[in-house]
């Protein structure tokens, strides 16, 4: 099967920055979409608040302030302008945070090819009368990937990873966990020149993992 890996990146308000993983069939890697802004509750005098929880965006006042991506410049080297957006909680909405983070740097294979390392993150908050966004995440695995759960990592999780060398080396690896209020999803993808070396799914899975227990242990109430 071929296996075209690229980074694509997905901005606007209330969407999740995603990496595009498709298939020979052009098939993308689920990505999360927090609620749009016209599914936000608006703020009335009746609306319920947003449930509370143990998990708040409180101290956050900047969403790539939830990342390290220092262990994308194995990699690559030159930081893209980051892409961030908080949506504080209003009323019976509970909020969200997405954050892209993206290196690149010039194959030393070719000296033109733009090789690229990413990680992004989305965190939404529950939001009144309203199931986990986990829950309507699409989860469907496409063929070619990896998945599984993780141990000890919230209340529920999964992953889903891939990594191939045709047309060119690359991989993706995505954690989504759901914990008392909030659902957090992570993704990490490693783009290289023809003649590189592929990116190990291990050293993904890795990266992904970690950053999602530190962005949970942020999130968390005093």
């Amino acid at each position: 099967m071929v296996v075209a890996i690229g980074l694509v990146t997905v901005l606007a308000v209330g969407v999740a920055i995603g990496f595009l993983v498709s298939g020979s069939s052009n098939q993308a890697v689920p990505t999360s979409v927090p609620a749009a802004p016209s599914q936000v509750p608006t703020t009335t005098s009746t609306l319920p608040a947003a449930p509370a929880g143990k998990y708040s965006m409180a101290a956050i006042t900047n969403a790539c302030d939830l990342l390290d991506p220092t262990p994308l410049t194995k990699w690559s080297t030159k930081l893209v302008a980051p892409v961030h957006q908080e949506l504080r909680p209003d009323g019976g909405y509970g909020g969200g945070l997405t954050c892209r983070l993206n290196y690149t740097s010039t194959s030393p294979t070719d000296g033109v090819t733009t090789d690229q390392a990413g990680i992004g993150v989305s965190v939404d908050f529950t939001s009144a009368g309203q199931p986990p966004d986990y829950d309507r995440w699409n989860n469907n695995v496409q063929p070619g990937w990896s998945t599984g759960t993780i141990p000890g990592l919230g209340a529920r999780n999964h992953w889903v990873g891939i990594a191939g060398t045709d047309p060119s080396p690359g991989g993706s690896y995505v954690v989504r966990v759901q914990d008392d209020n909030v659902s957090v999803e992570v993704q990490v993808a490693v783009l290289r020149a023809r003649g590189e070396d592929p990116p190990k799914l291990d050293d993904l899975a890795t990266i992904a993992q970690s950053q999602t227990r530190t962005v949970l242990d942020r999130l968390k109430k005093p």
